[in-house]
């Protein structure tokens, strides 16, 4: 736990999740009183979880170890019908391009085109695949508004963050 006032646990997350997007794959760090193995933590964790959310694995990390890095993020949502061709072709475009300049909502402008390792549309489905970055960082939406669907997101479109990838060694 945390000192002071109000003690916390010590938690540390991989990388905010976006505000209003759900997700199926998360990393966090804890910093544990007792050594347990990482069987026991999960046994623990799953027991006093709340339904729907899992914890799936778990290592031991010793003092000497850094934290966790972030190498990508993956995410996917349906894409309404009426929506798809259009879609289709700003992907091509978007893709073709080598870069793309978009202002985020803090006024930076950022090329939205360079953290995109994947994006593709499959029948409603569109899918991509982010780089971890470091500065002012591209994110989900800045890739929505790249193809035209900024407006649309939480209105017809619920982002899904499907797998966070880390460095494993």
């Amino acid at each position: 736990m945390s000192q002071g006032f109000h003690p916390k646990p010590r938690v540390s997350y991989l990388s905010a999740l976006p505000l209003g997007f759900s997700s199926d794959d998360e990393a966090m760090e804890l910093i544990l009183d007792e050594e347990l193995s990482p069987d026991d933590l999960l046994a623990r964790l799953n027991a006093s979880s709340v339904v729907g959310l899992d914890f799936l694995s778990a290592i031991f990390l010793d003092d000497k170890t850094p934290k966790q890095q972030a190498l990508s993020f993956s995410y996917d949502m349906q894409i309404p019908e009426r929506l798809i061709d259009g879609v289709r072709t700003r992907i091509e475009d978007f893709l073709g391009r080598a870069s793309v300049e978009v202002e985020k909502s803090n006024g930076k402008l950022v090329d939205a085109r360079a953290p995109v390792l994947d994006l593709q549309l499959s029948g409603d489905s569109l899918q991509f695949t982010l780089a971890a970055q470091t500065g002012p960082e591209v994110g989900a939406r800045e890739i929505l508004t790249c193809l035209g669907l900024g407006a649309e997101l939480y209105r017809s479109i619920f982002p899904n963050r499907s797998k966070s990838t880390i460095r494993e060694d």
